[in-house]
Protein backbone atom coordinates (compact mmCIF):
# COMPACT_ATOMS: atom_id res chain seq x y z
CA UNK A 1 0.00 0.00 0.00
CA UNK A 2 1.52 3.39 -1.05
CA UNK A 3 0.18 6.13 0.99
CA UNK A 4 1.03 9.78 0.09
CA UNK A 5 1.14 12.04 3.17
CA UNK A 6 1.24 16.12 2.54
CA UNK A 7 4.19 17.40 4.25
CA UNK A 8 4.34 21.01 2.93
CA UNK A 9 2.81 22.00 6.41
CA UNK A 10 5.37 20.25 8.20
CA UNK A 11 7.69 23.74 8.91
CA UNK A 12 4.99 25.62 10.12
CA UNK A 13 5.54 26.29 14.05
CA UNK A 14 1.91 26.28 15.55
CA UNK A 15 -0.48 23.50 15.73
CA UNK A 16 -0.80 22.57 12.12
CA UNK A 17 2.99 22.25 12.16
CA UNK A 18 3.43 20.45 15.06
CA UNK A 19 0.45 17.72 14.56
CA UNK A 20 2.00 17.15 11.08
CA UNK A 21 5.53 16.23 12.64
CA UNK A 22 4.65 14.21 15.64
CA UNK A 23 2.09 12.14 13.61
CA UNK A 24 4.41 11.39 10.52
CA UNK A 25 6.92 10.36 12.79
CA UNK A 26 4.65 7.98 14.57
CA UNK A 27 3.23 6.74 11.48
CA UNK A 28 7.30 6.20 10.37
CA UNK A 29 7.52 3.80 13.69
CA UNK A 30 4.26 1.89 13.40
CA UNK A 31 4.05 1.97 9.68
CA UNK A 32 3.60 -2.13 8.68
CA UNK A 33 6.12 -3.63 6.17
CA UNK A 34 4.19 -3.43 3.46
CA UNK A 35 3.24 -0.02 3.64
CA UNK A 36 5.08 2.85 1.93
CA UNK A 37 5.12 6.38 2.72
CA UNK A 38 5.72 9.23 0.51
CA UNK A 39 5.92 12.75 2.19
CA UNK A 40 5.43 15.18 -0.47
CA UNK A 41 7.38 18.46 0.50
CA UNK A 42 7.97 21.93 -1.50
CA UNK A 43 11.55 22.93 -2.70
CA UNK A 44 11.59 26.12 -0.46
CA UNK A 45 10.81 24.53 3.12
CA UNK A 46 12.42 21.01 2.40
CA UNK A 47 16.25 21.91 3.69
CA UNK A 48 13.94 23.35 7.21
CA UNK A 49 12.35 20.04 7.62
CA UNK A 50 13.46 16.87 9.14
CA UNK A 51 11.99 13.17 8.25
CA UNK A 52 11.69 10.55 9.88
CA UNK A 53 13.70 7.28 8.38
CA UNK A 54 11.90 5.05 6.35
CA UNK A 55 9.64 7.75 4.26
CA UNK A 56 10.57 8.52 1.37
CA UNK A 57 10.90 12.27 0.14
CA UNK A 58 9.16 13.92 -2.76
CA UNK A 59 10.25 17.18 -3.78
CA UNK A 60 8.45 19.56 -5.61
CA UNK A 61 9.53 22.85 -7.10
CA UNK A 62 7.66 26.01 -6.02
CA UNK A 63 7.83 29.48 -6.11
CA UNK A 64 6.57 29.79 -2.47
CA UNK A 65 6.28 27.83 0.48
CA UNK A 66 2.64 27.28 1.40
CA UNK A 67 2.76 27.24 5.32
CA UNK A 68 3.99 30.87 4.50
CA UNK A 69 1.20 31.39 1.65
CA UNK A 70 -1.45 30.17 3.13
CA UNK A 71 -1.11 32.34 6.07
CA UNK A 72 -4.19 34.76 6.99
CA UNK A 73 -3.17 37.49 4.83
CA UNK A 74 -1.32 35.02 1.99
CA UNK A 75 -2.48 34.22 -1.02
CA UNK A 76 -1.42 30.70 -2.55
CA UNK A 77 -0.31 30.70 -6.41
CA UNK A 78 -2.50 28.40 -8.84
CA UNK A 79 0.35 27.35 -10.59
CA UNK A 80 2.02 26.07 -7.44
CA UNK A 81 -1.10 24.02 -6.44
CA UNK A 82 -1.34 22.84 -9.96
CA UNK A 83 2.46 21.46 -8.87
CA UNK A 84 1.72 19.42 -6.23
CA UNK A 85 -1.34 18.37 -7.29
CA UNK A 86 0.22 16.77 -10.81
CA UNK A 87 3.59 15.43 -8.69
CA UNK A 88 0.29 13.59 -6.57
CA UNK A 89 -1.17 12.35 -9.69
CA UNK A 90 2.23 10.74 -11.12
CA UNK A 91 3.04 8.96 -7.77
CA UNK A 92 0.74 6.21 -8.44
CA UNK A 93 -0.84 6.05 -4.64
CA UNK A 94 -3.41 4.31 -2.94
CA UNK A 95 -4.28 6.93 -0.63
CA UNK A 96 -3.37 10.77 -0.42
CA UNK A 97 -3.04 12.08 3.02
CA UNK A 98 -3.49 15.65 4.23
CA UNK A 99 -2.39 15.95 8.01
CA UNK A 100 -4.54 19.61 7.60
CA UNK A 101 -6.80 21.59 5.23
CA UNK A 102 -4.65 24.33 6.25
CA UNK A 103 -2.19 23.81 2.99
CA UNK A 104 -4.69 21.64 1.21
CA UNK A 105 -4.74 21.28 -2.72
CA UNK A 106 -6.85 19.42 -5.72
CA UNK A 107 -5.95 15.90 -5.94
CA UNK A 108 -6.92 13.49 -9.07
CA UNK A 109 -5.65 10.19 -10.07
CA UNK A 110 -5.80 8.90 -6.36
CA UNK A 111 -8.13 6.36 -5.58
CA UNK A 112 -9.01 7.32 -1.71
CA UNK A 113 -8.31 11.08 -0.14
CA UNK A 114 -8.09 11.33 3.76
CA UNK A 115 -8.54 14.96 5.03
CA UNK A 116 -8.04 15.80 8.72
CA UNK A 117 -9.87 18.97 9.44
CA UNK A 118 -9.44 20.34 12.90
CA UNK A 119 -12.31 21.58 14.14
CA UNK A 120 -15.06 24.33 12.63
CA UNK A 121 -13.26 27.50 14.36
CA UNK A 122 -12.67 29.55 10.44
CA UNK A 123 -16.30 27.89 9.57
CA UNK A 124 -18.05 29.16 12.72
CA UNK A 125 -16.13 32.34 13.30
CA UNK A 126 -14.17 33.59 9.77
CA UNK A 127 -13.32 37.30 11.07
CA UNK A 128 -11.43 35.71 14.16
CA UNK A 129 -9.16 33.91 11.71
CA UNK A 130 -8.53 35.88 8.96
CA UNK A 131 -8.47 39.88 8.82
CA UNK A 132 -9.69 40.29 5.05
CA UNK A 133 -12.70 39.06 3.45
CA UNK A 134 -10.52 37.02 0.20
CA UNK A 135 -8.77 35.23 2.98
CA UNK A 136 -12.18 33.98 4.16
CA UNK A 137 -13.88 33.30 1.31
CA UNK A 138 -10.46 31.03 0.27
CA UNK A 139 -10.70 29.46 3.06
CA UNK A 140 -14.32 28.83 3.30
CA UNK A 141 -13.72 27.16 -0.86
CA UNK A 142 -11.15 25.09 0.36
CA UNK A 143 -12.68 23.59 3.58
CA UNK A 144 -15.75 23.19 1.42
CA UNK A 145 -13.50 21.15 -1.36
CA UNK A 146 -11.68 19.26 1.26
CA UNK A 147 -15.04 17.95 2.83
CA UNK A 148 -17.22 17.23 -0.56
CA UNK A 149 -13.91 14.81 -1.75
CA UNK A 150 -12.26 13.37 1.14
CA UNK A 151 -13.19 9.50 1.59
CA UNK A 152 -12.50 10.08 4.86
CA UNK A 153 -12.44 12.91 7.01
CA UNK A 154 -9.90 12.75 10.01
CA UNK A 155 -10.41 15.24 13.28
CA UNK A 156 -9.12 15.68 16.66
CA UNK A 157 -11.93 14.73 18.96
CA UNK A 158 -15.30 13.53 19.77
CA UNK A 159 -16.36 17.49 19.83
CA UNK A 160 -14.96 18.35 16.43
CA UNK A 161 -16.66 15.24 15.14
CA UNK A 162 -20.14 16.63 16.44
CA UNK A 163 -19.21 20.02 15.30
CA UNK A 164 -18.15 18.83 11.28
CA UNK A 165 -20.59 16.29 11.07
CA UNK A 166 -22.94 18.92 11.87
CA UNK A 167 -21.26 21.67 9.38
CA UNK A 168 -21.29 19.90 6.53
CA UNK A 169 -24.35 17.20 7.22
CA UNK A 170 -21.88 14.75 6.80
CA UNK A 171 -22.83 10.78 7.36
CA UNK A 172 -21.22 9.58 10.61
CA UNK A 173 -19.50 6.74 8.70
CA UNK A 174 -17.18 9.47 6.57
CA UNK A 175 -15.65 10.52 10.11
CA UNK A 176 -12.89 8.96 12.13
CA UNK A 177 -11.02 10.82 15.37
CA UNK A 178 -7.94 10.17 15.60
CA UNK A 179 -6.17 11.95 18.78
CA UNK A 180 -2.93 13.96 19.71
CA UNK A 181 -0.58 13.74 22.66
CA UNK A 182 2.54 14.93 23.79
CA UNK A 183 5.99 15.04 22.41
CA UNK A 184 8.10 13.02 24.67
CA UNK A 185 10.46 16.23 25.83
CA UNK A 186 7.02 16.25 28.49
CA UNK A 187 7.36 15.00 31.71
CA UNK A 188 8.12 16.07 35.35
CA UNK A 189 11.23 17.94 35.67
CA UNK A 190 13.38 17.66 38.86
CA UNK A 191 16.32 19.66 37.60
CA UNK A 192 15.96 22.91 39.64
CA UNK A 193 19.16 24.23 38.36
CA UNK A 194 18.11 23.56 35.15
CA UNK A 195 14.57 24.97 35.09
CA UNK A 196 16.35 28.36 36.84
CA UNK A 197 18.87 28.77 34.07
CA UNK A 198 15.21 28.60 31.80
CA UNK A 199 13.34 30.90 33.96
CA UNK A 200 16.52 33.47 33.95
CA UNK A 201 16.39 32.98 30.25
CA UNK A 202 12.83 34.32 29.60
CA UNK A 203 13.19 36.99 32.37
CA UNK A 204 11.20 34.98 34.80
CA UNK A 205 12.39 35.53 38.64
CA UNK A 206 12.78 31.92 39.92
CA UNK A 207 10.91 32.65 43.19
CA UNK A 208 7.79 33.85 41.02
CA UNK A 209 4.61 32.29 40.99
CA UNK A 210 3.16 32.14 37.40
CA UNK A 211 0.35 31.16 34.69
CA UNK A 212 1.57 30.46 31.28
CA UNK A 213 -0.51 30.37 28.41
CA UNK A 214 1.12 28.93 25.63
CA UNK A 215 -0.60 28.95 21.94
CA UNK A 216 -1.17 31.17 18.61
CA UNK A 217 -1.50 34.78 19.52
CA UNK A 218 -4.73 34.69 17.93
CA UNK A 219 -8.20 36.56 18.29
CA UNK A 220 -9.95 33.51 19.25
CA UNK A 221 -7.53 32.57 21.40
CA UNK A 222 -9.21 35.38 24.15
CA UNK A 223 -6.08 36.73 25.41
CA UNK A 224 -6.81 40.20 25.88
CA UNK A 225 -9.91 38.75 28.36
CA UNK A 226 -6.96 36.63 29.96
CA UNK A 227 -5.65 39.75 30.68
CA UNK A 228 -8.27 41.39 31.89
CA UNK A 229 -8.80 38.40 34.31
CA UNK A 230 -5.14 38.02 35.56
CA UNK A 231 -5.22 41.95 36.71
CA UNK A 232 -8.03 40.61 39.40
CA UNK A 233 -5.58 38.13 40.84
CA UNK A 234 -2.37 39.64 40.10
CA UNK A 235 0.35 40.62 42.92
CA UNK A 236 3.67 40.78 43.97
CA UNK A 237 5.61 37.83 42.84
CA UNK A 238 2.35 36.55 40.94
CA UNK A 239 3.08 36.56 36.93
CA UNK A 240 1.22 35.70 33.43
CA UNK A 241 3.64 34.29 30.85
CA UNK A 242 1.90 34.68 27.56
CA UNK A 243 4.06 32.71 25.05
CA UNK A 244 3.42 32.92 21.78
CA UNK A 245 5.28 33.59 18.18
CA UNK A 246 5.53 37.20 16.82
CA UNK A 247 6.37 36.28 13.18
CA UNK A 248 3.47 33.70 13.64
CA UNK A 249 1.62 33.75 9.33
CA UNK A 250 -1.84 33.47 10.91
CA UNK A 251 -3.58 36.37 12.23
CA UNK A 252 -2.84 37.61 15.29
CA UNK A 253 -4.17 40.04 18.07
CA UNK A 254 -0.94 40.97 19.94
CA UNK A 255 -2.02 44.74 19.53
CA UNK A 256 -5.06 44.21 21.68
CA UNK A 257 -3.25 41.73 24.02
CA UNK A 258 -0.40 45.11 24.76
CA UNK A 259 -3.41 47.46 25.42
CA UNK A 260 -4.94 45.07 27.83
CA UNK A 261 -1.29 45.12 30.11
CA UNK A 262 -0.84 49.42 29.72
CA UNK A 263 -4.62 49.90 30.49
CA UNK A 264 -4.46 47.95 33.95
CA UNK A 265 -0.40 48.50 34.56
CA UNK A 266 0.39 44.80 34.52
CA UNK A 267 3.83 45.47 32.54
CA UNK A 268 5.73 43.98 35.52
CA UNK A 269 3.51 40.99 35.65
CA UNK A 270 2.77 40.04 32.75
CA UNK A 271 6.01 38.59 30.07
CA UNK A 272 5.73 38.06 26.59
CA UNK A 273 8.87 36.12 25.78
CA UNK A 274 7.73 35.12 21.77
CA UNK A 275 8.42 31.44 20.32
CA UNK A 276 9.95 29.10 23.12
CA UNK A 277 11.22 25.83 21.61
CA UNK A 278 10.32 22.85 23.41
CA UNK A 279 13.63 22.20 25.68
CA UNK A 280 12.86 25.22 27.40
CA UNK A 281 8.86 25.26 27.41
CA UNK A 282 9.37 22.28 29.25
CA UNK A 283 10.55 23.76 32.02
CA UNK A 284 8.49 26.93 32.20
CA UNK A 285 5.47 24.49 32.40
CA UNK A 286 6.53 22.50 34.92
CA UNK A 287 7.77 25.50 37.23
CA UNK A 288 3.85 27.16 36.44
CA UNK A 289 1.24 27.39 38.87
CA UNK A 290 -1.29 26.37 36.06
CA UNK A 291 -1.40 26.31 31.96
CA UNK A 292 -4.44 28.58 31.36
CA UNK A 293 -6.15 27.86 27.86
CA UNK A 294 -9.36 30.49 27.15
CA UNK A 295 -9.75 29.71 23.85
CA UNK A 296 -13.38 30.85 22.19
CA UNK A 297 -12.80 27.44 20.44
CA UNK A 298 -10.04 24.70 20.19
CA UNK A 299 -10.34 21.35 18.27
CA UNK A 300 -8.09 19.38 20.70
CA UNK A 301 -5.95 21.61 23.05
CA UNK A 302 -2.19 20.69 22.65
CA UNK A 303 -0.58 22.66 25.09
CA UNK A 304 -3.13 21.15 27.96
CA UNK A 305 -2.00 18.29 27.17
CA UNK A 306 1.66 19.07 27.43
CA UNK A 307 0.97 20.80 30.61
CA UNK A 308 -0.53 18.06 31.87
CA UNK A 309 2.45 15.08 30.67
CA UNK A 310 4.57 17.46 33.05
CA UNK A 311 2.38 17.27 36.17
CA UNK A 312 0.71 20.60 35.83
CA UNK A 313 -2.70 21.49 36.64
CA UNK A 314 -5.42 23.33 33.94
CA UNK A 315 -7.69 26.33 33.98
CA UNK A 316 -9.17 26.19 30.84
CA UNK A 317 -12.70 27.19 28.55
CA UNK A 318 -15.79 25.44 28.65
CA UNK A 319 -15.40 26.11 25.14
CA UNK A 320 -15.08 23.68 22.19
CA UNK A 321 -12.87 20.56 22.85
CA UNK A 322 -11.25 21.25 26.39
CA UNK A 323 -13.64 20.11 28.96
CA UNK A 324 -13.54 16.42 26.58
CA UNK A 325 -9.81 16.67 26.87
CA UNK A 326 -9.16 18.29 29.72
CA UNK A 327 -11.82 16.33 32.18
CA UNK A 328 -11.11 16.24 36.06
CA UNK A 329 -7.45 17.38 35.43
CA UNK A 330 -8.22 21.24 35.79
CA UNK A 331 -10.90 23.76 36.46
CA UNK A 332 -13.21 25.44 33.52
CA UNK A 333 -14.38 28.68 33.19
CA UNK A 334 -16.28 30.34 30.91
CA UNK A 335 -14.21 32.30 28.38
CA UNK A 336 -16.54 35.22 28.18
CA UNK A 337 -16.93 35.93 31.62
CA UNK A 338 -13.65 37.94 32.65
CA UNK A 339 -14.55 36.79 36.67
CA UNK A 340 -15.04 33.74 35.71
CA UNK A 341 -11.64 33.32 34.33
CA UNK A 342 -10.58 35.40 37.58
CA UNK A 343 -12.32 32.62 40.18
CA UNK A 344 -10.34 29.73 38.30
CA UNK A 345 -7.15 31.49 38.47
CA UNK A 346 -7.58 32.67 42.06
CA UNK A 347 -8.71 29.02 43.29
CA UNK A 348 -5.41 27.75 41.82
CA UNK A 349 -3.45 30.41 43.03
CA UNK A 350 -4.42 30.47 46.59
CA UNK A 351 -5.31 26.42 47.21
CA UNK A 352 -2.41 24.81 47.08
CA UNK A 353 -3.82 20.86 47.99
CA UNK A 354 -5.80 21.60 45.13
CA UNK A 355 -2.95 22.40 42.79
CA UNK A 356 -1.64 19.30 44.18
CA UNK A 357 -4.67 17.08 43.64
CA UNK A 358 -5.34 18.66 39.92
CA UNK A 359 -1.48 17.94 39.12
CA UNK A 360 -2.02 14.20 40.25
CA UNK A 361 -4.92 13.92 38.22
CA UNK A 362 -3.56 15.51 34.95
CA UNK A 363 -0.26 13.44 34.65
CA UNK A 364 -2.56 10.69 35.04
CA UNK A 365 -4.91 11.89 32.56
CA UNK A 366 -2.08 12.87 29.89
CA UNK A 367 -1.58 8.97 29.33
CA UNK A 368 -4.66 8.91 27.76
CA UNK A 369 -3.31 10.79 24.96
CA UNK A 370 -0.08 10.03 22.90
CA UNK A 371 1.16 9.94 19.29
CA UNK A 372 1.62 6.25 19.35
CA UNK A 373 -1.79 5.94 19.52
CA UNK A 374 -3.06 8.38 17.15
CA UNK A 375 -0.36 6.34 14.18
CA UNK A 376 -2.62 3.15 14.92
CA UNK A 377 -5.97 4.97 14.37
CA UNK A 378 -5.27 6.65 11.62
CA UNK A 379 -3.73 3.46 9.95
CA UNK A 380 -6.67 1.88 10.64
CA UNK A 381 -8.27 4.60 8.54
CA UNK A 382 -6.07 3.94 6.07
CA UNK A 383 -6.16 -0.30 6.10
CA UNK A 384 -10.09 0.15 5.90
CA UNK A 385 -9.22 0.97 2.25
CA UNK A 386 -7.36 -2.57 1.00
CA UNK A 387 -10.28 -4.69 0.34
CA UNK A 388 -11.35 -2.02 -2.15
CA UNK A 389 -10.21 -1.70 -6.02
CA UNK A 390 -10.69 1.96 -5.65
CA UNK A 391 -13.10 2.26 -8.43
CA UNK A 392 -15.61 4.91 -8.61
CA UNK A 393 -19.30 4.47 -7.93
CA UNK A 394 -21.96 5.16 -10.87
CA UNK A 395 -22.84 8.63 -9.35
CA UNK A 396 -20.05 10.04 -9.34
CA UNK A 397 -19.00 9.69 -5.55
CA UNK A 398 -16.04 7.00 -4.60
CA UNK A 399 -17.12 4.28 -3.20
CA UNK A 400 -17.33 3.36 0.22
Amino acid sequence: MRIGFDGTCLANRRGFGRFSRLLLDALARHAPRDLELVVFLDRPSAGSVTLPGGVHPAIVELDRAPAEAASASGRRRIKDMLAMSRAVARAKLDVMYFPATYTFFPVWNVPRLVVTMHDTLALAHPDLVFPTRGGRLAWLLKEHVAARTADRIVTVSETSRRDLQSWFGLPADRLRVVTEGPAPVFRPQGNRLASELVLDRYGIPADSRYFVYVGGLSPHKNLPRLVEAFARVAGPGVLLVIVGDFGDVFHTDVASIRVAIDRHGLSANVILPGFVPDEDLVHLYSRAMAVVQPSLMEGFGLPPVEAMACGVPVAASRAGSLPEIVGDAGLLFDPTDIESIADALRSIRDDSPLRERLAALALDRSRRFSWDLAARQLLDCFLEFVPDDGRRSGDGRKAG
